[in-house]
């Protein structure tokens, strides 16, 4: 093996695994099928019973693998023992990446563009979007099948590597799947019997998710406490959810008139938009390979605003700038002149700069982007870097179809208790009470996990007790920034908490 110091975040390999995933029988075999990435500084020497730890991560909502590799890279060459795994969604498989793979093997985002928005033919196909009616099998893809996909992973590294440390995390939404799994009980299908002892309470299960591994690492993302209960009406028939909007019932998912039914991906700006996301993929294309080009894709600029590439795709995701709070980085700053707008998430008390007054400073032609190390304050996160990790190849940064399946089912679980009779038909979360496991939890300041009290509900349910669980907030990270800045302090954080956890004793 080489010597741990030449390992570098560009070093560390990568490899695409399939696998067969949870059976779900209503969904056709070549859809049955999890894909992960292995991340390990040299993916075929013999390690001599290395790797000592392996962190298996899930990415957040809207999130593909690819927006945990510059978080995985940094580990690995902070601890080149240690591996790192990514569980793609399963809605990964239906993307359509020809376009994005032909700009970057051509040098020219224009195939990208011409692909997915002129009719332009690539490998004898021409981007056709998908109609949901041909994936109805997707109006199954809830919790359930989730959360034994990540097992999958799970197990395969169990079985490689019987004696390694076994970790599981995520960052935002997905470190509150991690934090389910340890409380789901897969020895059980979701159905009207829990199961229970003669006293009518729930028994520990053989099967339940803290079995499988040695820790839990929570990335700015954790059950939090919910103001009202999701009701079984809710459930059945759909709801107004504040920040979401209408979410249909899973009757309406699956209605056994193909005329009823209503597809069975969200498409709201608000989760996960299809359009939305092949744009954004489009324009980290340009950006990456044109940055300092004036750019002319759909969307912005609006009414002539003159900008480049990398400005546009800076001001999509700039702290300073978008008001999605879950998609802020601390990239840089504009160079332009802009009016301000307030900030939704109420976190930057001066507001948000508003692209669409945009101009450029007196003496410039167009908006660029001054990059994070020339930023006044400085940044956090290498723009570059973040688009050569957008645009990793054989992987995706956003996800182009979400189950609104998992949006109801989650609905029943994020209270963390679904042993009543109606929810257990749906979802198995009966286990967290006897979940006794080492918790690292990192909160980003500017996040969404912003003090340490945001932790006590979900600890609260769980057996952990605190002197197992280690928090720490880093004031003046984004949300983004917590998996994507340069010198991220949750890298250290990660190596430096792993000699407090144990591990399963091999079989």
């Amino acid at each position: 093996m080489r010597a741990h110091a030449a390992v570098t975040p560009d070093s560390v390999q990568r490899e695409r695994l399939t696998f067969q995933g949870a059976v779900e029988p209503h969904t056709p075999a070549a859809l049955n099928r999890v894909d992960a990435y292995r991340y390990a500084a040299d993916l075929t020497a013999n390690l001599n019973g290395r790797p000592d730890t392996v962190l298996v991560l899930i990415p957040g909502l809207n999130s593909g693998p690819n927006t945990l590799d510059l978080l995985a890279r940094s580990l690995i060459s902070r601890d080149p023992t240690m591996e790192v795994w990514i569980a793609e969604p399963r809605a990964g498989i239906l993307q359509d990446r020809r376009g994005v793979t032909a700009a970057l093997a051509n040098g020219d985002p224009d195939f990208a563009l011409g692909y997915y928005y002129g009719g332009l033919e690539i490998d004898g196909q021409t981007f056709k979007a998908l109609d949901p009616k041909t994936v109805p099998s997707a109006a199954y893809w809830g919790l359930d099948l989730n959360l034994r996909d990540v097992r999958v992973v799970v197990q395969e590294v169990r079985r490689r590597f019987p004696y390694a440390r076994v970790l599981l995390g995520g960052h935002s939404l997905g470190a509150m799947y991690a934090a389910l799994y340890v409380g789901y009980d897969f020895g059980r299908l979701p159905g009207p019997e829990p199961v229970q002892n003669v006293a009518g309470k729930i028994e520990r299960s053989s099967e339940a998710g803290a079995r499988d591994i040695d820790g839990l690492v929570l990335i700015d993302g954790i059950p939090l406490h919910l103001p009202v209960s999701f009701q079984p009406s809710q459930y059945l028939e759909g709801a107004s959810i504040p920040l979401i909007g209408k979410v249909p019932g899973i009757n309406a998912l699956l209605a056994a008139d193909p005329n009823k039914r209503v597809s069975p991906f969200t498409d709201t700006s608000s989760i996960a938009r299809t359009q939305d996301s092949i744009l954004f993929d489009t324009l980290a294309v340009y950006a990456y390979l044109r940055p300092n080009e004036a750019s002319r894709l759909p969307g912005y600029p609006r009414n002539g605003l003159p900008i480049t590439n990398e400005a546009l795709l800076g001001a999509i995701l700039s702290d300073q700038m978008e008001p999605d709070m879950f998609v802020r980085a601390s990239i840089g700053s504009p160079l332009g002149v802009f009016d301000r707008m307030p900030d939704p998430a109420g976190i930057s008390p001066n507001g948000l700069l508003k692209l669409s007054t945009g101009r450029p400073v007196p003496g410039e032609t167009l908006i660029k982007w001054i990059p994070y190390d020339r930023s006044t304050p400085r940044g956090l996160v290498d723009l570059r870097a973040l688009e050569a990790a957008i645009l990793r190849p054989d992987g995706d940064f956003t996800v182009w179809y979400m189950p609104w399946r998992l949006v109801l089912d989650l609905g029943l679980s994020l209270n963390l208790d679904t042993s009543g009779e109606f929810a257990r038909q749906y979802v198995s979360l009966t286990q967290m009470q006897f979940v006794d496991l080492p918790i690292l939890l990192l909160g980003a300041g500017r996040g969404l996990v912003r003090s340490p009290m945001m932790a006590s509900f979900y600890l609260h349910h769980t057996g952990t007790p605190r002197s197992r669980v280690r928090i720490q907030i880093f004031p003046q990270y984004s949300h983004l920034d917590i998996e994507d800045a340069v010198d991220n302090r949750a890298v250290a954080a990660i190596v430096n908490w792993l000699p407090a956890v144990g591990r399963r004793p091999a079989p």
